[in-house]
């Protein structure tokens, strides 16, 4: 799997049934930047990456590593 698909999952696992709205503030990212990743994760900025991992609570390698869950609602 490349970044990009890892990328928009995780991003997916993670809003579970939070709105666009409530999931972004979470991240420290805008609607519309949250919007992007979810649809076209490849032209992610590696700024908006850090945000999205530093919101939920791991690490840039953590968050790219297709296997680990940490990012998943909950832990």
């Amino acid at each position: 799997m490349n970044a990009s698909k890892t990328i928009q999952r995780k991003i997916r696992e993670a809003q579970g049934e939070q709105t666009h709205r409530v999931f972004a503030k979470r991240l420290g990212i805008s609607v519309g930047s949250l919007a992007r990743l979810k649809n076209s994760p490849q032209n992610a900025t590696l700024r908006t990456v850090e945000k999205v991992s530093r919101g939920l609570g791991v690490t840039i390698l953590q968050f790219l590593d297709e296997a680990d869950t940490h990012h998943r609602k909950g832990r």
